[in-house]
């Protein structure tokens, strides 16, 4: 080199440049490969990803597949497998989970840049438990692009160790300071889900969710017991049999599968209840047959449930629940309706808690059992009333004057611990939740259609609609917005009426498509189940 006049500092940069180039080709081509795998929801790594493994994951056999068409990479997947412990690879789940981060950031930055050039902004906070029964709080973001189209974009997900109310909006500080989101300026509708825990008055965030049924001791247990039905009939083998009982029993109607509780939709217990209920008697003769298997875990379940459904009790609680849930039920599929009318809306909760108020009477006590003993009857069961409850007497101190007044007819402690206490608790939960909602909503009608086309045909606009809007702010006068609110109701239907909307689907029919795309996903879900 000194004779040929080369300079050795010169080598070793051009050496060293050339090896950051051929790291930037490898690198680049693993991130393509980790944009896929997570473009496509895929999982990265195997079961076994040791070089010998023969299946060695999604991401590991992707790069291999990859390299098979570059050469950098074929050369520096060689290296690592022909030497022992090699530093650099840009394979470990390290490195992965650093690439990920970094692309996550990308995205992120992108999200926060087209939200602050809308300039305002709503929010969508909820919470769940994950699979290490750690509070992951989410925070999404809804807002209206450039192009005029609304955009919901996840923008942060943190594990909430605070579950009170100061908690989580503790959490919500955070993400907002350290992504520079300016909600006290450009913050303008915000989003929970429906738990109390998420949209307290007073406590904000409290601190757990819980079903409204199951404060009640008797029907937390009732639904204790019908989760552990659902989940001993999910078996493949124990669903085969299930089903064909099903045929000998009903032979004229459709079979039935077990559904399974949500933990957020109350309507998928009253289609749980309702399989249990149609398919009664099927359930038993599938728990008789099961009961005689040679499986000792699968008989003494089998007949531990058994015991269960036929005592006089279940059936009780299972009538009961099924009566209020024909009343919640309706009311809960409306308001998770897109085209969902807010009068209408609230209509529909008063006269839910009318017919559930109604329902708290000693004449609907006396039907709920009178429709439970005919049924029993029916199916000839051996427990045909409830159990009686054994008097017990406190002994008294000296001195101590105490009347005796334990229940010990067990109808009447059903009717005041469990009847009367349910329809109380989810009649107060109904009128609580909407009944400081009844102002905005009756303004927010005014924004559907119907309203819109019965006003731009030149239905006559009550000043109440507007009482909201004028004590939110005082300085609007009611003659100016009625008149701007008749204006842009007639536009509306001109526009309306201008547009092609022959090859555009109703609402109806989406929601339609959408229910059995759910239905046909749940259906195949329950086939995915474990053996016996």
């Amino acid at each position: 080199m000194f004779t040929s006049q080369l300079r050795v500092d010169v080598q070793l940069l051009s050496v060293s440049n050339s090896q950051i180039a051929e790291n930037r080709e490898i690198v680049k081509i693993i991130f393509e490969a980790l944009l896929y795998l997570a473009r496509q929801n895929n999982a990265f790594r195997g079961h076994d990803e040791h070089w010998s493994s023969s299946n060695q994951g999604n991401f590991l056999e992707l790069v291999k597949l990859l390299g098979k068409y570059n050469p950098l990479l074929s050369v520096h997947l060689s290296k690592i497998q022909s030497v022992q412990k090699n530093r650099l690879t840009f394979l470990s789940n390290v490195s992965q989970n650093n690439m990920l981060s970094v692309m996550g950031e990308m995205v992120r930055e992108e999200i926060l840049k087209r939200v602050k050039q809308a300039g305002v902004f709503s929010i969508i906070i909820d919470t769940t438990t994950d699979v290490s029964n750690l509070e992951q709080f989410s925070l999404v973001l809804r807002f209206i692009n450039e192009e005029g189209q609304t955009e919901e974009r996840l923008i942060a997900m943190k594990v909430a160790h605070d579950p009170t109310g100061l908690g989580m909006f503790n959490v919500f500080s955070d993400i907002c300071i350290k992504y520079n989101i300016d909600w006290e300026t450009n913050l303008c509708a915000q989003s929970y889900d429906g738990a109390a825990s998420m949209q307290g008055q007073y406590s904000g965030v409290r601190s757990f969710v819980v079903d409204t049924c199951d404060k009640c001791l008797s029907v937390r247990n009732f639904f204790g017991e019908v989760q552990s039905l659902i989940s001993y009939m999910r078996a493949r083998k124990r669903t085969a049999i299930f089903l064909e009982q099903q045929t000998k029993c009903y032979p004229s109607e459709r079979p039935c599968r077990t559904k399974n509780f949500s933990t957020t939709r109350w309507t998928s217990h009253d289609r749980a209840l309702s399989v249990i209920s149609k398919k009664y008697s099927a359930f038993l003769k599938t728990l008789e047959e099961l009961i005689n298997s040679t499986d000792r875990e699968t008989s003494s379940t089998a007949s531990n449930l058994y015991r269960i459904m036929t005592s006089f009790k279940f059936i009780l609680n299972l009538f009961l629940l099924e009566n209020i849930f024909s009343h919640t039920t309706p009311l809960s599929i409306y308001l998770q309706s897109s085209s969902i009318d807010f009068i209408q809306a609230i209509t529909m909760v008063d006269v839910c808690a009318k017919n559930l108020s109604d329902l708290r009477s000693q004449q609907s006590f006396n039907n709920l059992i009178i429709k439970t003993k005919s049924f029993v009857n029916k199916i000839g069961l051996v427990e045909c009333e409830l159990p009686s409850i054994r008097s017990r007497r406190r002994k008294l101190l000296a001195g101590e004057v105490v009347s005796d007044e334990v229940i010990i007819n067990p109808y009447d402690q059903f009717k005041i611990e469990v009847y009367y206490v349910i329809l109380d608790q989810i009649n107060t939960s109904i009128i609580s939740r909407f009944d400081g909602a009844r102002g905005i909503l009756s303004n927010l009608s005014l924004l559907t259609f119907d309203r819109l086309k019965a006003t731009g045909e030149g239905t006559e606009i009550s000043d109440d609609h507007f009482i909201a809007l004028k004590n939110w702010i005082p300085s609007l006068n009611l003659d100016d917005l009625k008149m701007e609110y008749s204006i842009f109701a007639k536009s509306f239907i001109k526009l309306y009426n201008g547009m092609n909307l022959s090859n555009i689907k109703s609402n109806n029919e989406l929601i339609i498509e959408s229910e059995n795309e759910i239905n046909s996903d749940s259906d195949s879900s329950n086939k995915l189940d474990n053996e016996e």
